[in-house]
């Protein structure tokens, strides 16, 4: 689709589909300006009967994987061999993640790679035959590995439904658009072939979109397979409950000698009164609990079955909600704004300012939405909520710029004379008073900005202190201009008001 997309970010927008009817389809109305954050998560496919097929077929696929490992006994396989069964690039046309600037994330690369065929060879070597649970889980592989998490999980199964989500889209493609929006796209390892060990590719017709001059495809997703912020079965909930995963083994012997091995494991520290005593910090009881896992093995799959137990809680509160993905900003708002408005010479300044004016009105009215299982969103969430109220700006926006002295969230510029720098904190950013006092400073000298404004986004009464001192020591005022304060407080509904 190569029409001019002003005002336009979702979807529904830039195909002139009705939102209704992506809703009803059942997928995500994503956004097409920069990554929606979100992640399939694969516990959602097993826990949801509609899409056991899918969830077969990954087990097959790891099943398949695991018996190479063995076969070739952990050594290096060969590279063509690795690279074709091993390594897939992300799928960014299904727009999901965290990239701020368009769609491209890291992908899974190397490490990923290796680290699947590792631990099939070795702590895994049993996947697919388990007794305990009562499926085998792709999410075992984050349970142990460092740097394997929700978004690497997530693209390695996204490569593995490819096949589904083609068709998916493809399908609704026919029934709703129109054929100027759709081409036919020739689709690397889209389908393998358990028995010959290959995989083979296809020939689809999607939507299309034009980025940089070349057609890029784009992909729906269903809403139901989505989570929010971690998978259901995820390290950082294996680690904390670690007490809870013991309980549930019921034998008494293995349990016993389990929580033993774990206790000798956790690392010694000097109390107050200078005597030796076990350490039961976070990072004691995390390292204990690795090294128990390379011990017992099976303690995963008494975590596991777990979570099992309580899939219907998955599938009742795990599942994202569409609103707080993409958050449905009304951007055209700002546009019918500037239009009304007259400038004798629009700067990249004043556009900048007024932007960050509708987004604090924004937030300040919606503050319940920017929390995640109770926790406030983080300044990469903020930035990917700010890049949707820049879409269709005369001004260039441009994320993460790096002149020599690290990024910049965003420069805005027309031209090399007109640059305006903006960065987006948190109040509780422990940079926060050394960033207001210099980092301004040097991204002017860098990169020839006119301006760099902040925005300081608060989520307590206590962070509103800190900031606020900090102000005074800097010396250094709220003016709305150069320096803006986001008051993201849960506020009280108005009937309670």
């Amino acid at each position: 689709m190569t029409e001019k997309m002003d005002n336009k970010i979702y979807f529904s927008d830039v195909f002139n589909v009705k939102h209704s009817i992506i809703e009803k389809y059942g997928a995500l109305d994503i956004s097409l300006v920069c990554d929606n954050p979100a992640f399939v998560d694969p516990f959602l496919i097993f826990a949801n009967p509609k899409y056991k097929n899918l969830h077969d077929f990954i087990i097959e696929y790891l099943k398949f994987l695991r018996n190479l490992s063995l076969q070739e006994q952990g050594q290096d396989l060969d590279s063509g061999a690795f690279n074709h069964y091993y390594k897939f690039p992300e799928v960014k046309q299904v727009w999901l993640g965290y990239s701020v600037a368009g769609n491209a994330g890291l992908g899974l690369g190397k490490d990923f790679a290796l680290s699947l065929y590792k631990n099939l060879h070795k702590i895994f070597s049993k996947f697919g035959d388990e007794n305990i649970t009562e499926s085998s889980h792709l999410e075992k592989l984050c349970l142990v590995e460092d740097g394997v998490g929700v978004d690497k999980i997530s693209d390695f199964t996204l490569n593995l439904i490819k096949k589904f989500l083609l068709e998916y889209t493809q399908r609704f493609a026919n029934k709703n658009l129109d054929k100027k929006q759709l081409s036919e796209f020739s689709i690397r390892k889209v389908e393998f072939n358990l028995n010959k060990g290959i995989w083979s590719d296809g020939r689809f017709t999607l939507p299309f979109l034009e980025i940089e001059g070349k057609k890029q495809f784009v992909l729906l997703v269903p809403k139901e397979i989505l989570t929010k912020e971690d998978t259901w079965i995820s390290k950082n909930d294996f680690l904390e409950n670690d007490s809870a995963v013991f309980s549930a083994i019921p034998n008494d012997e293995l349990r016993a000698k389990i929580n033993k091995y774990f206790y000798d494991n956790l690392q010694i520290k000097l109390n107050k009164k200078k005597q030796l005593e076990k350490d039961y910090s976070k990072k004691s009881r995390t390292n204990a609990m690795l090294k128990t896992v390379w011990e017992y093995p099976e303690v995963i799959d008494y975590y596991i079955k777990s979570k099992e137990q309580k899939k219907g809680d998955a599938l009742k509160s795990h599942i994202a909600d569409p609103e707080s993905i993409n958050f449905f900003f009304d951007a055209t708002s700002i546009q019918k704004e500037f239009v009304s408005q007259t400038f004798k010479k629009l700067s990249s300044f004043d556009d900048c300012v007024a932007r960050i004016d509708f987004f604090k009105k924004t937030l300040e009215s919606n503050s319940k939405d920017l929390y995640l299982k109770g926790k406030p969103l983080q300044e990469n969430q903020l930035r990917l909520m700010f890049k949707n109220v820049t879409y269709g700006s005369l001004f260039d926006y441009n994320s993460e710029v790096n002149n020599g002295r690290g990024p910049i969230d965003f420069t805005i510029s027309y031209g090399s004379q007109d640059k305006t720098g903006l960065e987006l904190k948190r109040a509780s950013n422990s940079k926060l008073k050394k960033n207001l006092l210099n980092q301004g400073r040097v991204y002017q000298e860098d990169s020839n900005l006119k301006h760099v404004i902040k925005v300081i986004f608060f989520f307590s009464d206590e962070e509103l202190e800190r900031v606020n001192r900090i102000l005074k020591e800097v010396n250094k005022l709220v003016d709305n201009r150069e320096i803006f304060l986001v008051d993201c407080r849960k506020k009280k509904s108005g009937s309670n008001v």
